[in-house]
């Protein structure tokens, strides 16, 4: 698949960027250095918003209401269910930033993780009753059986640096030859935790 449109935006110094709306729809946008938007795509999905953005940037960068409500529909809401892992990262509320760096495509995902507590962990506390402990990012954490399947967590010791325990950002990064090469490669690449 090929968004000469995208491409040509990054090549002449645009920089995308995308996110998931209030309403849930997805929305990818196309800046130049003055923060001046020259194309713009949203849809129920993030594919298709890519596509809208590519279309949009070839046409000129058109107003808002002549395309939605006009040339495509006035979506209302994002789809619940992703159907890319593109699209699951920007459901979840994180982010996409694509720009051109050493003639390469460069794509960055981030946003938030959670801090979850592994399966054996919890399985341990079921099958014995007795509370257990796992670390993770410098934190110790301590599992508490509670009633039925209800378990209860704690931060038994902190990091010496000031994060939070539950809650961190990541960014993925991915390169390429192409735009989509690049995206392919940030979606699977390892999340590095961002500094503090």
């Amino acid at each position: 698949m090929e968004l000469k449109g995208i491409e040509k935006a990054l090549k002449e110094g645009c920089k995308l960027h995308g996110f998931r709306s209030g309403g849930g729809l997805r929305v990818i946008r196309l800046e130049d250095e003055s923060d001046n938007l020259r194309g713009y795509g949203e849809h129920p999905t993030a594919e298709d918003a890519l596509f809208h953005a590519n279309e949009d940037f070839l046409a000129g960068g058109r107003p808002y209401d002549k395309v939605y409500g006009g040339l495509k529909p006035h979506y209302l809401t994002g789809s619940q269910h992703p159907s890319t892992g593109f699209d699951e990262w920007l459901l979840q509320g994180r982010t996409i930033d694509a720009y051109l760096a050493d003639g390469k495509f460069v794509v960055e995902l981030k946003g938030l993780f959670e801090t979850k507590m592994p399966k054996e962990v919890y399985k341990k506390v079921k099958e014995t009753g007795k509370p257990a402990i796992w670390e993770n990012r410098g934190y110790t954490y301590q599992v508490i059986p509670d009633r039925g399947d209800l378990v209860s967590l704690r931060v038994l010791e902190s990091a010496e640096e000031e994060k939070d325990a539950w809650m961190y950002r990541v960014t993925k990064t991915g390169q390429g030859q192409n735009f989509f090469e690049a995206l392919n490669n940030a979606v699977d690449a390892e999340a590095v935790e961002d500094a503090a």
